[in-house]
């Protein structure tokens, strides 16, 4: 099986307080578990599920997709754990909207157009870790994140699970198997990496029984 995973830094491994790459990253232990199979990684600093930053267009997750899908197609299984990056304060967007971003990803991929001769693959959706409270104070008051991004963070799950239900799509909280580290109130330390590859294992396979 094929196992493409779209996401941002906490795709990527992004290492709290020290910036580089975590060496067993959720989507490395993917892989090491799951030896048959293929875990195609497409993390990316700073993505954004929907909104824009003209300074950095090539971060918009949504612009991106179908090359994405074609680069990489076929693939069996598409995650897609994006969102964290739209709540900065520049955009000021909330998780109704972003929801309602995803719920264009998933048409997308579901468009079987997008797959010529391939079989169009199961979608995974993945909310993201929320931020940690300790967000406002670690950012300041000219921050990327504050109160609000804070807020929004805690009810895109909500949100995200009525898309999913909506559309037939699985869905995975990763709130509820991992957090944030209070270093930076963002980003994952390494024994939540190992959490959330547990997470995404279980539901895994999960899907291939269904």
């Amino acid at each position: 099986m094929r196992i493409l995973c779209i996401g941002d830094s906490n795709t990527w491994g992004y290492n709290p307080g020290v910036g580089l790459r975590h060496e067993k990253r959720w989507t490395k232990l993917l892989g090491e578990w799951f030896l048959e199979d293929e875990i195609i990684e497409e993390g990316l600093c700073g993505r954004t599920a929907i909104s824009m930053d003209f300074s950095e267009p090539e971060r918009c997750g949504i612009n991106s997709l179908k090359m994405i899908l074609t680069t990489h197609k076929p693939v069996d299984l598409v995650i897609i754990m994006l969102g964290t990056n739209d709540f900065k304060t520049v955009f000021h967007t909330n998780a109704k909207h972003i929801a309602s971003g995803i719920k264009e990803y998933i048409r997308i991929i579901k468009n079987p157009y997008q797959w010529e001769k391939f079989h169009i693959p199961e979608i995974l959706i993945a909310s993201p870790i929320v931020f940690h409270e300790s967000i406002c104070e670690k950012e300041g008051l000219a921050g990327n994140f504050g109160e609000y991004s804070l807020e929004q963070s805690k009810l895109l799950a909500g949100e995200l699970e009525k898309v999913c239900k909506e559309y037939g799509t699985y869905f995975l909280n990763a709130a509820d198997i991992a957090e944030a580290s209070e270093k930076d109130g963002i980003h994952m330390d390494a024994e939540n990496h190992r959490k959330l590859a547990e997470g995404f294992a279980e539901k895994i396979r999960e899907i291939c029984k269904s």
